[in-house]
């Protein structure tokens, strides 16, 4: 298990083995699938693969980031998902939990590449911050009306489900 402040309903800053804890501050738990892989200094940083040609996501990953840098971020995804790292483009970052439709991915979110100048002034990185990405070779699928319309009542479905779960537990708090 993970132990970390909480920034609203947003993941914050990871609490590592030997680290004072800040008990005036809300915090939360995150179980985990294995070991702790984040030690002092390190980021901790979520990440979902775009798949244009499918207009679908993959399911939320995470990287360890040891240092603050563009470069090393797309090196990571790189690794992360056997893409060459030339072809990495990814979003500057967003704080958690990231709320856009399929439909909008590509167009409505800002791309940056390795060589990006500016890349380095859009990437702000903190414990639980969301980059979307993708392999930039990728061209996006043509929808027929029928496949966004499903794209649609799917996500609207999913949204539902969401705030429906939420009030349940609310209301049983």
């Amino acid at each position: 298990m993970r132990l970390r402040n909480k920034r609203g309903v947003s993941p914050g800053t990871v609490y590592v083995d030997r680290e004072l804890i800040d008990a005036s501050r809300e915090l939360c738990v995150e179980p985990l699938k294995g070991p702790e892989k984040k030690y002092d200094r390190q980021i901790q940083v979520y990440v979902i693969r775009w798949r244009p040609s499918q207009c679908s996501v993959d399911p939320i990953e995470e990287i360890i980031l040891d240092e603050y840098n563009p470069k090393h971020v797309i090196e990571k995804l790189s690794e992360l998902s056997g893409v060459p790292a030339e072809y990495i483009y990814c979003t500057k970052s967003q704080s958690f939990p990231v709320e856009i439709s399929c439909l909008d991915i590509e167009n409505k979110l800002d791309w940056y590449s390795i060589s990006s100048e500016s890349y380095s002034l859009a990437l702000y990185v903190g414990d639980g911050y969301v980059i979307y990405y993708k392999d930039n070779r990728e061209r996006m699928k043509e929808l027929t009306d029928k496949e966004r319309s499903e794209i649609q009542e799917a996500e609207e479905a999913k949204s539902v489900n969401l705030m429906y779960h939420h009030a349940h537990v609310l209301s049983v708090n």
